[in-house]
């Protein structure tokens, strides 16, 4: 008899994903072909304060950039090379329809 493993899980990430399973990380999806794994992230911390920064700013908009018309991504990258990290987040401003605001200026400025 197979376990639900072998049967639903890719050979290249099967391992890791047991392991994350069993120490209590949900997957929800992978590809043994991409070599990712996709899991459940509940906010917390950090990226909780953020979350509720950017609520407090955007509801508190009147007009056109207010909460019903401005959604966002929080998108977190926390790169691991060689033992060492580099981790860095973008906000990423979406229109209530999904799509990515722009200004159409041109105009590129980091931060």
């Amino acid at each position: 008899m197979t376990d639900w493993y072998t049967k639903s899980i890719e050979e290249p990430v099967r391992d890791l994903v047991k392991y994350l399973r069993n120490n209590g990380i949900n997957t929800e999806c992978s590809c043994g072909h991409d070599m990712y794994i996709q899991c459940q992230y509940r906010p917390d911390g950090f990226i909780y304060d953020l979350h509720c920064l950017l609520f407090e700013y955007f509801s508190g908009k009147e007009g056109p950039n207010n909460f019903s018309d401005i959604n966002y991504n929080i998108i977190v990258n926390h790169k691991v090379i060689r033992g060492n990290y580099h981790s860095s987040m973008d906000i990423e401003l979406t229109d209530k329809y999904g799509n990515k605001l722009n200004n159409n200026k041109g105009d590129s400025h980091e931060n």
